[in-house]
């Protein structure tokens, strides 16, 4: 029996009387993720770096500097000259920071972290020690800072594995970092797998003031890239890693 118009907005009134009687069904509740627990193989590896850290001193790399009294890369212990070889540059383990070091054989206070991992350096003025009157004085008997700008760049021996540590306090080879980590920063644009080959160089510039003549710089001339994944981390930011005391 066809119904009327009445009779279907009648039907259609009483229907909706009823959908608003009957209770609200209950919001759909999503689980909380349970919270994400390292694993055993994780922890292992967590507790044997701190241990290896504690007993090796730090960085397991030996430390090397670039000498400007004899225009040479050598070793920080011994001052022998660092190999004429190619090294693949760890440029996402480059640590950066403030160090102050001791007037005593204490090891020495570090503000420093990893530059690829979001450490940012804070202001120097956030550091204390402002009174220069305190200060120690430096090599032409004028007060210096006792907080010195540090880089840190590992290079791994690309033959040998053997783990180097370039460490720097001075402009000239904070620049000579700075200017391969910008060359690092075009690869991640381009080829974000990969990691530069350098081989270490002396380079240098005439002084402005002709009683200092020519100046000799270290240098890191790229010669190469190897695939990121081919080479193995080398180790967790310092404990403890020292560099000759300037002055």
């Amino acid at each position: 029996m066809t119904r009327t118009t009445e009779q279907a907005l009648q039907q259609q009134q009483e229907d909706a009387a009823r959908d608003r009687q009957r209770p609200a069904s209950p919001q759909a509740v999503v689980p909380t993720p349970p919270p994400v627990v390292p694993t055993p193989a994780a922890n292992d590896r967590a507790a044997r770096n701190r241990y290896l850290e504690e007993i090796a001193g730090g960085m397991p790399g030996r430390l090397i500097k670039f000498s400007g009294k004899v225009n040479k890369f050598v070793t920080v212990d011994d001052g022998s000259d660092v190999e004429d070889a190619d090294y693949i540059a760890l440029c996402p383990e480059t640590l950066v920071g403030w160090i102050k070091f001791a007037s005593d054989d204490s090891p020495p206070e570090r503000v420093m972290g990893l530059l690829y991992d979001g450490f940012r350096m804070p202001p120097r003025e956030e550091l204390g020690d402002l009174d220069q009157t305190q200060w120690p004085a430096g090599l032409n008997n004028a007060p210096q800072d006792p907080w010195l700008h540090q880089m840190a760049l590992p290079l791994m021996n690309a033959t040998t594995q053997e783990l180097l540590v370039f460490t720097t306090l001075n402009e000239t080879g904070r620049r000579t970092v700075g200017r391969l980590l910008q060359h690092y920063e075009r690869m991640l644009r381009l080829n974000s797998d990969e990691l530069p080959v350098v081989r270490l160089k002396i380079g240098g510039f005439n002084h402005r003031d002709p009683r200092v003549g020519w100046v000799s710089t270290p240098q890191f001339a790229i010669v190469g890239r190897v695939k990121r994944d081919s080479v193995a981390k080398s180790a967790a930011p310092p404990d403890d890693f020292n560099e000759e005391i300037p002055f």
